[in-house]
């Protein structure tokens, strides 16, 4: 499984999910339904893999990595071509829910499979590319909706995005075989799931596990924020986070080339040190120039530390249990997902979004420490 193949099985397997839950928006929008109803059909995308993302992670132990990827890409091609043929509010919720359904089975089935490939020396390497990969289909799915909305019109879009899953198809059927498959080389272990996230070295790699994405999401949530309050463009905000997301990006990018000559747990710890300090500043700030550098900063960290982070989360899983734990990890950060919106937009509300950047960089700072003690005991 060579890294052009992760990143493009990630690039495909994520575009398609991406696209939809932009697609289903933009669609019900299109159709004249009530912002109300748009929010629940959003909302599909997120509850219902909460719901099954222990039982997918068990799956993906007992089965492989190959038939779940070729199970959702089908299933993710079926549900895009039915809003096609016959948009509707329940084309629509099935193509949301089968979004996340999906978005859920990839990331269970391609960080197990790529925790399962080469040699632990490699593994950081490869999430890294895994990484890349998922950038890209970030990307090129809303970006197809957007202007399959512009050019086609009504659901043409959703015909244009099940492409994405029909070339992952095609590409499994060409180099699927060199995904792995079931784990036979080491037995399944016998400790139960609330055991492995008790253990003590276990929690603070789950604790950066859920700190990575959380910052995406709080930064892409509270920038908007703070640029209205500053009296700046859409423009502006728009640089603003394309500056975090092409930093996060080049980092991932060199992340392969360096990764074999640092110290895994003091890098980390440092990234997360640069991401709190980033964020403290970002709250501190009056110059509106001074957030694209912040940006830039908090961006480079984070793309570098996140498979650094899931690849040390993979690896300290218990054997032949990787997918099940993944899942748990998926299932508390969809929730976490779910509630911090609303929970900074109250606090928001309230007191401004200053308070929220102090409390995440804070946050951040006292899981800089916890991965320095990793780098001790390790």
């Amino acid at each position: 499984m060579t890294k052009a193949l992760i990143v493009a099985l990630a690039a495909l397997a994520y575009a398609g999910p991406q696209g939809a839950r932009v697609a289903v928006t933009l669609q019900a929008l299109h159709m004249g339904m009530a912002p109300a109803v748009v929010g629940i059909l959003n909302a599909l995308s997120f509850a219902l893999p909460m719901l099954i993302s222990i039982p997918a992670g068990r799956i993906v132990d007992r089965a492989g990595v190959r038939g779940p990827m070729l199970l959702c890409g089908a299933m993710m091609v079926g549900t895009l071509v039915l809003a096609w043929l016959a948009p509707s509010v329940w084309t629509l919720g099935l193509a949301s829910a089968m979004a996340g359904i999906c978005y859920l089975g990839f990331t269970v089935a391609l960080n197990v499979g790529v925790m399962r490939i080469g040699t632990p020396a490699e593994r950081v390497a490869n999430f890294s590319w895994l990484t890349v990969g998922i950038s890209a289909g970030f990307a090129i799915g809303p970006m197809t909706a957007g202007f399959g909305m512009d050019a086609m019109g009504g659901s043409g879009l959703f015909l244009l995005l099940a492409a994405y899953p029909l070339a992952l198809l095609l590409l499994m059927a060409w180099r699927g075989r060199m995904l792995p498959d079931k784990l036979d080389q080491a037995p399944r272990s016998p400790v139960r799931l609330i055991e492995v996230v008790s253990d003590r070295q276990f929690r603070p790699v789950l604790l950066m596990s859920f700190a990575s994405p959380s910052l995406t999401d709080m930064f892409n949530f509270v920038v908007p924020l703070m640029a209205k309050a500053a009296g700046l463009s859409g423009s502006a905000v728009g640089t603003i986070l394309g500056s975090y997301a092409s930093a996060s990006f080049a980092a991932r990018a060199i992340l392969p080339l360096v990764v074999n000559r640092v110290r895994h747990w003091v890098v980390v710890g440092n990234l997360f040190m640069v991401s709190g300090i980033g964020l403290v500043l970002f709250a501190l700030v009056t110059e509106p120039w001074a957030y694209i550098p912040l940006a830039i900063a908090i961006g480079l960290s984070h793309g570098m530390g996140q498979p650094l982070v899931m690849a040390a989360f993979v690896a300290n899983s218990p054997p032949g249990r990787q997918g099940e734990v993944m899942g748990a990890q998926q299932m508390v950060q969809g929730g976490i997902s779910a509630v911090s919106p609303v929970l900074i937009g109250a606090i928001g509300t309230a007191f401004g979004v200053t308070p929220v950047l102090l409390v995440a960089g804070g946050g951040l700072l006292v899981v800089s420490r916890f991965a320095r003690r990793m780098q001790g005991g390790a």
